[in-house]
């Protein structure tokens, strides 16, 4: 939970940096899920999460479209290793 709170508030940052309301956020399995319909909210999201995990990932974020039930886009942001960051120094440790 350490993490999540970390995130949030590195998120809660970008926002009142830039002098909006963060829309709805919640985590649940390692996924930041968002109900925004705003391309900035998604950007400020990305910008504070990518402030707040180490280097050698990166944020996807994926969409679910609105339904006439719910008229708000979710949207969802995971954190994977990036494939082209070259982790310097680390070599495996086998232990048998």
């Amino acid at each position: 939970m350490a993490f999540e709170k970390t995130a949030l508030v590195e998120i809660n940052k970008k926002f009142n940096e830039f002098g909006a309301s963060a829309p709805k956020m919640h985590w649940e399995y390692g996924t930041l899920w968002a109900d925004t319909n705003r391309g900035v909210d998604v950007d400020l999201i990305v910008e504070g999460l990518l402030d707040a995990i180490a280097p050698g990932y990166i944020v996807k974020t994926s969409k679910l479209e609105r339904t006439e039930t719910e008229p708000w886009d979710q949207w969802a942001f995971d954190i994977a290793p990036d494939p082209s960051y070259k982790f310097e120094g680390w070599k495996p440790k086998v232990v048998a």
